[in-house]
């Protein structure tokens, strides 16, 4: 994964790494793409929506800077990207859907394939139905927040990517709760697992279900003191994959002391390949 990333804009790419920065400008379109939406999304605001187009479709987009930091890591690094299944159409469950980008990585990839997303935002679930339908994505989006219990918890909303389930009390929406376990397909290539903190639950309870999955990667997103990484990795291993971290943000000197920037520590980037 590079490190250098959109908030950072042109001048400053040319200037820190400006081999890399130049190669990848000329040769890669989703670069190229990446610095046209921060300059055409340079004054939007937190939670405003905005619209930009890609190779002939529209994005509808709810944050700017959240859609240009996944627009880096899923067409620019590529996160999501499987070898291509030999003889049948792939599937990916996208828990944790946002406004769809990893279904438009895989539309533009793979052309056909079955899809399975889940967001629990309903402002950001409206807009990824929009999407979904401009880009022509055969498939389901539920409107559910993934637990361990069907039922329904307090969400906290932000109209961005950090939507996330509350513990405890406060201010939230109601939203309904489901198990992925209930709903994952006979053969999962990709299950994309992002859901702001909940993902050691919803491991837990696809646990017997992960032999069907070929192909998984989870945001781990760390809070100071919480235990659950070690034992997230023994149940992939368990199950036979082979796990490969990477730090998507988190401290540079943590011996030095923890800073978290908001509600966690770190994020961490999981791959559980199968070997």
């Amino acid at each position: 994964m590079n490190t250098l990333y959109h908030a950072r804009g042109f001048w400053n790419g040319l200037l820190r790494k400006p081999a890399w920065h130049l190669r990848e400008y000329l040769r890669n379109t989703d670069y190229r793409a990446l610095h046209r939406f921060a300059f055409q999304l340079r004054k939007s605001a937190h939670g405003a929506s905005a619209r930009v187009n890609h190779a002939g479709r529209p994005i509808e987009l709810c944050d700017a800077a959240s859609f240009l930091s996944a627009w880096d890591e899923i067409f620019v690094n590529r996160i999501y990207q499987i070898p291509r299944p030999a003889g049948r159409v792939p599937t990916l469950v996208d828990a944790g859907a946002n406004i769809g980008l990893a279904a438009f990585f895989w539309k533009i990839t793979y052309g056909e394939f079955e899809y399975i997303g889940f967001e629990p935002d309903p402002l950001v679930a409206a807009c990824c139905r929009r999407n979904l339908v401009a880009w022509q994505v055969k498939g389901i989006l539920h409107e559910l927040a993934l637990s361990d219990a069907d039922g329904e918890r307090l969400f906290l909303a932000d109209g961005a990517d950090g939507g996330r389930l509350l513990d405890g009390g406060g201010a939230g929406l109601s939203v309904k709760t489901g198990r992925l376990s209930s709903m994952l397909p006979e053969v999962v290539d990709l299950l994309k697992l992002d859901v702001e903190g909940a993902e050691a639950v919803v491991l837990r309870d696809i646990a017997p279900c992960l032999p069907r999955v070929q192909n998984l990667f989870v945001e781990w997103h760390h809070r100071v003191g919480e235990a659950g990484l070690g034992a997230a990795i023994v149940l992939l291993e368990d199950a036979g994959f082979d796990c490969y971290v990477h730090v998507a943000c988190g401290q540079s000197q943590p011996f030095m002391g923890i800073r978290p920037a908001g509600e966690f520590s770190q994020n961490l980037n999981i791959y559980a390949v199968r070997p």
